[in-house]
């Protein structure tokens, strides 16, 4: 099974404000964001106030891509929330760049330890930035 796997992507859900992150993390890591589709299509009976929002999005940088979304506002009572939590690990080639891309995304958050040099020899750090995303940003050197 695991051999028919072609690739594995990271898809983030937001809670109206995909666009504003994205564009963020276009800045942070030099990249481009593509909105593919809003919520406007008759098809998908959003709310008037939510027809401007991100249905499907793509941030692409560095021959990596993340796609995102706007959570539909739900029922009353119901979060939108899933049962678990992830973070995004980004592995860089040299500590000065991750030092810098830390610092961007971290810009807002709260940072969980610091980048710096950990007790296992590799620079390491992680974070929840302002939009309630967990990265993890390391450097083996």
């Amino acid at each position: 099974m695991a051999n028919s796997i072609k690739s594995m992507s990271a898809y983030l859900n937001f809670c109206g404000n995909c666009e504003e992150a994205l564009n963020h993390y276009a800045k942070v890591f030099d990249g481009k964001v593509t909105i593919v589709n809003r919520y406007d299509n008759p098809a998908m009976n959003a709310p008037k106030e939510f027809q401007d929002k991100v249905l499907h999005a793509t941030l692409e940088f560095g021959g990596l891509t993340i796609m995102a979304s706007d959570i539909m506002p739900r029922s009353p009572g119901e979060t939108g929330k899933g049962s678990g939590d992830a973070a995004l690990s980004l592995d860089v080639s040299d500590s000065d760049s991750g030092k810098k891309i830390f610092d961007r995304l971290a810009d807002g958050g709260k940072v969980g330890v610091p980048f710096q040099k950990q007790f296992w020899g590799a620079w390491h750090g992680n974070l929840r930035d302002k939009y309630g995303i967990r990265w993890m940003v390391n450097c083996e050197k």
